[in-house]
């Protein structure tokens, strides 16, 4: 199917009485329209989303089939069809908390009422007991989301950009030997039997302050138990005897991932106790992409895109250490209560796409 225009037939999304421009339909996607638009616009857009839409297809509709909108007006040169013009996506997660994301609206549509129509609706998706709303905001649309009601700001990211090659051949490279040894107590694949995963999923409520244990699992392991695919997760296990008191299993010190993307690799999240914890699992994850490319050519740049919150001062110490330059900043915003968490951990959130 075609990501502009799609059959009339389509049943539409019913509204529950709140205006909208005339000729406005709003729809919800199948998984397969969901894949499609989102994917395209969001390369359209130089989003940089995951290689062939992989996370769209196999976990974000997934995770909300409801939660995935588009808008669409009548083709005035073919009136049997109408015309996408604006998506949006509000993932549902828990009671308590939900996600905006993939907020795009034709170019040559804007400032027409579309895309706030369609963000409205989705906006609607998630009730009215919901107590946080989140979205990571480009900054040209700051101001249209507080007026939308996402006036608390959690912190800001900056989306840092460095190579991977020289990240494990230069910058680290000692580091970087030691580990493809295998010389690092505790360093581990996620699919390991000593990860624990219910501290997987606990790490990122205390340190994102996000309500999701089902899909930071899966989204742990979609990147874990796909190699062949040039996607890995690692996390550093305690070696001093430290357990967690309900399985038994070593304390995770943190743990990150990394997939790749249309223009480069992206990792995410990255949580980690301390600093020494975080350039160990980043070089971890640039060790196993550069051995991959080299093993079996996945022709994405050797380059990583890390979106680190700039209230971490550690995180972006180590970044600047890197001399990797921040290409595109964002501010993560709350419409409603923002979830307690503890930014010192995050030295790259998961994704800007669904928190």
């Amino acid at each position: 199917m075609s990501a502009q225009a799609i059959s009339a037939v389509d049943t539409p999304f019913k509204s529950n009485g709140a205006s909208h421009p005339e000729g406005l339909i709003l729809d919800r996607c199948t998984q397969e329209q969901a894949f499609d638009l989102f994917y395209t616009w969001a390369v359209q857009e130089q989003w940089n989303p995951s290689v062939k839409g992989q996370d769209i297809r196999d976990l974000y509709h997934k995770a909300d089939p409801e939660g995935f909108f588009y808008g669409r007006i009548a083709d005035k040169q073919a009136p049997t069809k109408t015309e996408i013009v604006s998506i949006v996506s509000l993932i549902r997660y828990g009671k308590d908390q939900a996600w905006l994301g993939f907020y795009i609206v034709l170019p040559r549509h804007r400032g027409k009422g579309y895309g706030m129509a369609t963000f409205q609706k989705a906006l609607e998706h998630a009730g009215h007991d919901r107590q946080s709303i989140g979205l990571d905001g480009v900054l040209a649309q700051v101001e249209n989301y507080k007026k939308s009601g996402f006036t608390n700001v959690a912190w800001r990211n900056e989306r840092r950009h460095g190579s991977a090659k020289d990240l494990v051949e230069n910058l680290e490279r000692d580091l970087a030997e030691k580990v493809a040894r295998g010389g690092v107590p505790g360093l581990v694949h996620l699919s390991d039997d000593l990860v624990d995963w219910d501290q997987v999923q606990a790490l990122e409520q205390r340190y994102a302050g996000l309500k999701r244990p089902e899909f930071i699992k899966e989204w742990a392991q979609f990147h874990t138990f796909n190699p062949e695919l040039h996607r890995f997760g690692v996390a550093v296990l305690s070696t001093d005897g430290t357990v967690d008191e309900k399985s038994g299993k070593p304390k995770i010190l943190g743990f990150g991932c990394v997939r790749p993307a249309e223009t480069s690799y992206r990792v995410g999240p990255l949580y980690a106790s301390t600093p020494e914890v975080a350039k160990l699992l980043l070089v971890k994850l640039g060790v196993e992409v550069v051995q991959a490319e080299r093993q079996s050519p996945y022709h994405v740049p050797l380059q990583f895109d890390v979106d680190v919150p700039t209230s971490n001062e550690e995180a972006v110490k180590l970044f600047d250490g890197l001399d990797w330059k921040d290409t595109f900043p964002s501010l993560r915003m709350w419409r409603g209560k923002i979830p307690e968490h503890d930014v010192n951990g995050i030295f790259a959130v998961a994704t800007l796409e669904v928190g």
